[in-house]
């Protein structure tokens, strides 16, 4: 769907056309729509995406963008000096050295800091680097999408999350209108529970195709075997 289909999706579940309406706005419809993708892709694994940023000697911290969240894995892959090329261990923040060691990084911990006048999300290696690379870092992460404008910037999450997001845009139109009329608390709440439902399922769907890894195969049709 396009946003506006989004947005007329809603009204059709609501049952109020854009040309009599006296209860919701198009712009509040798409101020919910914006908010329940966000949370979607805050809360699952539904937009995941990869950004690169490069080490810096003597550097521990490292800042991730406002428009990435939750780090899942970091690898590092450099071509030249010691072109090391490993997936980095994912540790808790007290694990990591306390004497500051440098060298070649093997782990790292999420953690913030202050590192530009606002704190912000960063994450830490361990041990910290004793050379610098360019664009070595690999961070494999969920990403917040881009907010959707009707007749202009679309939906990045796709049909099943775009439905989940019309679902949880009805919980919250019925929730703030049940303020003037209590009748519409049930309908608050079964929009709601269809708005869990689906983030539940979508986040299940994704684990599964995280965790359910096929071999690779070669042009004759032979699965490959798996380094370790």
């Amino acid at each position: 769907m396009t946003t506006a289909e989004m947005v007329t999706a809603v009204r059709d579940h609501f049952g109020e056309d854009s040309t009599t309406a006296t209860q919701v706005s198009d712009a509040q419809i798409l101020r919910f729509l914006n908010q329940k993708q966000k949370e979607l892709c805050a809360d699952t694994d539904v937009l995941v995406t990869t950004f690169t940023t490069s080490t810096v000697a003597s550097q521990q911290l490292y800042n991730v963008p406002p428009e990435y969240t939750s780090i899942r894995a970091i690898q590092i892959y450099r071509t030249t000096g010691d072109k090391q090329q490993q997936w980095l261990a994912r540790v808790e923040i007290g694990d990591l050295d306390a004497s500051f060691s440098e060298g070649m990084p093997d782990s790292w911990a999420n953690w913030g800091a202050n590192l530009s006048g606002d704190n912000s999300p960063v994450f830490c290696l361990d041990p910290i680097p004793d050379a610098s690379g360019t664009s070595d870092l690999i961070v494999h992460c969920r990403q917040l999408p881009k907010t959707m404008v009707s007749g202009g910037q679309a939906p990045e999450v796709r049909e099943r999350g775009q439905i989940a997001c019309v679902h949880g845009t009805l919980a919250a139109i019925y929730l703030r209108l049940s303020a003037g009329d209590r009748a519409l608390i049930p309908l608050a709440d079964r929009y709601e529970a269809k708005w869990e439902r689906d983030k539940k399922l979508i986040e299940e769907e994704a684990n599964y195709e995280a965790a359910s890894p096929r071999p690779s195969r070669d042009t004759m049709g032979y699965a490959g075997l798996r380094r370790y």
